[in-house]
């Protein structure tokens, strides 16, 4: 018999953290206090902190001594910039040895496509876990652990820059994930080069339609 180890109890407060910055206006900060977060997910403080550093690393947070922790706003001159790495990273992936998606993946960005029929209203809670989920698929299928991190850090970035843009047109990010999903589904005999392309080539079309 197949056994699975729980997901780590830091792994899920850190998710919950983080959907929490990411639904955040870009320019506001909260207090992330050690003790209130660990009464909050009823666990000692050493989730809560593993959690933090997590947090810390992929720059949503900043860590202060004798203060405690604080999310950290964007710089909303930078929106460009963050874009065009992420672009970059994707178009990096595209350039490495092709190989085809793997069954679970095709069937993941398939079940996303579906929770995102255009013209179906979606609310800003629910778009986070779909960019949360296409973003990680999109990690695990980085071959080399550096880049995917990479990707992984920077894709959350890109995730509140288009959650803000829900705030003016709520339709937009939606339909470009959309896009990639479904376009995935229907090209996935084409291999993990073509779905990075299209994923590249969507958020810079996102990255020049969304007003900063």
């Amino acid at each position: 018999m197949t056994s699975f180890s729980p997901r780590p109890r830091a792994d899920e407060i850190a998710d919950a953290i983080r959907k929490r910055i990411c639904l955040q206006p870009l320019d506001e900060q909260a207090m992330l206090l050690e003790g209130t977060l660990a009464v909050e997910f009823g666990v000692s403080r050493t989730p809560v902190r593993q959690a933090l550093q997590r947090l810390a690393y992929e720059g949503l947070i900043e860590v202060r001594t004798g203060v405690g922790s604080i999310s950290n706003p964007i710089d909303l001159t930078a929106r460009r910039m963050h874009f065009a790495v992420h672009c970059g990273l994707l178009r990096l992936v595209a350039a490495l040895p092709d190989a085809p998606l793997p069954l679970e993946v095709k069937g993941r960005l398939a079940g996303l496509a579906q929770h995102i029929r255009q013209g179906e209203a979606v609310d800003k809670a629910d778009a986070f876990d779909l960019f949360a989920e296409l973003n990680a698929t999109l990690s695990r299928l980085i071959p080399d652990t550096v880049i995917a991190d990479a990707h992984l850090v920077s894709g959350w970035r890109v995730v509140r820059w288009s959650l803000a843009g829900m705030g003016h047109e709520e339709g937009q990010p939606i339909e470009s994930l959309a896009r990639l999903c479904l376009a995935a589904k229907e090209k996935a005999a084409t291999g993990r080069a073509a779905l990075f392309h299209l994923a590249a080539d969507l958020f810079d079309i996102e990255a020049a339609t969304q007003s900063a």
